[in-house]
């Protein structure tokens, strides 16, 4: 790529961010214009610290929690008085972020099997303004860089533009040589009004489905990949969601998803209640050309909690077939935690791969495989560190992966983390297949 050409395309993605940032700005000011009053209270923006088991493991409060990891905003600091607190609640621009730095070592998946390092850095802006006390937007804005040997081995220039799971094509390019690779996206973007009646988003967002940590058997919109390095990081969708609350304790949603490939679009159902200090949902859903029918739960049996899923699929191509998960999650009071899942589908290997030739979008959502079993086991050294530990198995070809992590919060706003991901199986078996892994870290809140 010229010089002049790589240099216009870095300029052009940090405009991007700077005039998002903007219309956030002139929005406040002409609220506050209108007579509206604008804050910008910078004790809001400090970001909490973060959390330092990432898998969503339980504390020993929370084990009958049905949702471990939530995506949160910051801290409330310094809280105002409550007049004055209800008088900024309904016009307020908070702005932050966080920078990260990930390298790595491991080697391509391919036949060339070549050793390579990587380096990143990202850089995330995130800004939320509440126009109304019924309408707020939120903007997530990701700019990043990746170099080392890896950015020119042959695997990575074959899968940097790989399939997409995003209706909207809003990221870029802005520097693609054999040194470093540059892009620009929206991580988060969507409008939320909300009333007595309904709450409805537009846009890109996280919707969660179901009660699995590793796997899904009803999540085919942003599913958990079990073997994703950041396990903080959920990728969102672009959808329209609709939330109607009946009574108390049910709630009615609605989803609407867009094909990525512009063939045939997603749409589910829910029907969300509390039944005897458990929660039950009842989903009915269109994942492209595949119907899907299941309910999931969550529940307290004693110390422990209890989850799991459960789908009935009437695909495009193949016979009808079944799929099952069932969790178990507890927490000692000395901060051992562990979770186990087990994942089970009677779908049959040759209506799979004929399934992911019609539509590989399916290789996204759900795993090939038709057995699996996972477990998580974490513990606190000291406030500050944690060691947790993860194991995948395939049950039928008896591959699996074992990856242990170290967290370490080194201040409030800035966090350490180091791992490996070590694969073994025979050839040809799923896993067998992967390439050990060895990673860390580095991320700041602002």
């Amino acid at each position: 790529m010229p010089k002049t050409r790589l240099m216009e395309t870095a300029v052009r993605s940090l405009l991007v961010s700077a005039l998002v940032m903007l219309f956030f700005m002139c929005c406040a000011n002409i609220a506050s214009a209108a007579g509206g009053d604008y804050w910008l209270r910078f004790d809001d923006l400090r970001v909490p610290r973060p959390k330092l088991d990432e898998s969503g493991l339980p504390r020993a409060k929370e084990n009958s929690s049905p949702e471990m990891v939530k995506e949160g905003g910051p801290a409330k600091h310094d809280q105002a008085p409550p007049e004055q607190a209800a008088e900024t609640s309904e016009r307020r621009l908070k702005i932050g972020g966080d920078y990260k730095l990930l390298s790595g070592y491991s080697h391509t998946a391919d036949a060339e099997n070549k050793p390579y390092t990587q380096a990143s850095a990202r850089l995330r802006l995130k800004m939320n303004y509440r126009f109304l006390p019924s309408l707020e937007a939120k903007v997530e804005h990701d700019t990043e860089i990746l170099a080392g040997s890896y950015v020119g081995t042959n695997y990575f220039q074959t899968h940097k533009n790989g399939q997409t799971s995003q209706y909207w094509s809003d990221g870029g390019t802005w520097a693609d040589n054999q040194d470093f690779y540059g892009t620009q996206r929206l991580f988060r973007a969507y409008l939320k009004w909300s009333s007595e009646a309904a709450d409805v988003t537009i846009g890109r967002q996280r919707i969660p489905l179901g009660t699995g940590r590793f796997w899904s058997t009803l999540d085919m919109l942003n599913p958990v990949n079990p073997l994703q390095v950041e396990r903080d990081e959920f990728t969102g969708v672009d959808a329209v969601l609709v939330e109607h609350g009946i009574g108390s304790l049910a709630k009615f949603s609605a989803i609407y998803a867009p094909d990525p490939a512009r063939v045939s679009d997603r749409w589910v159902t829910q029907y969300r209640t509390h039944v005897r200090e458990s929660d039950l949902t009842l989903t009915y859903g269109k994942y492209w050309d595949d119907r899907v029918v299941g309910a999931d739960f969550a529940t307290q049996i004693g110390d422990a909690g209890l989850r799991g899923e459960a789908a009935y699929t009437i695909p495009k191509l193949g016979s009808h077939y079944r799929k099952a998960l069932l969790g178990l999650d507890y927490a000692f009071a000395n901060t051992l935690a562990f979770s186990v899942e087990a994942y089970y589908s009677d779908r049959s290997a040759e209506d799979a791969l004929a399934q992911l030739r019609d539509n590989p979008q399916l290789g996204l959502v759900q795993p090939l495989g038709t057995a699996y079993y996972g477990m998580a086991v974490g513990y606190d050294f000291t406030p500050l560190m944690r060691l947790s530990t993860y194991i995948l198995n395939n049950i039928k070809d008896g591959s699996g992966v074992f990856y242990p992590t170290l967290s370490y919060s080194i201040s409030n706003n800035s966090s350490f983390l180091g791992g490996a991901q070590f694969f073994f199986g025979g050839p040809g078996s799923e896993y067998g297949r992967g390439r050990n892994l060895y990673y860390a870290r580095y991320q700041e809140f602002f």
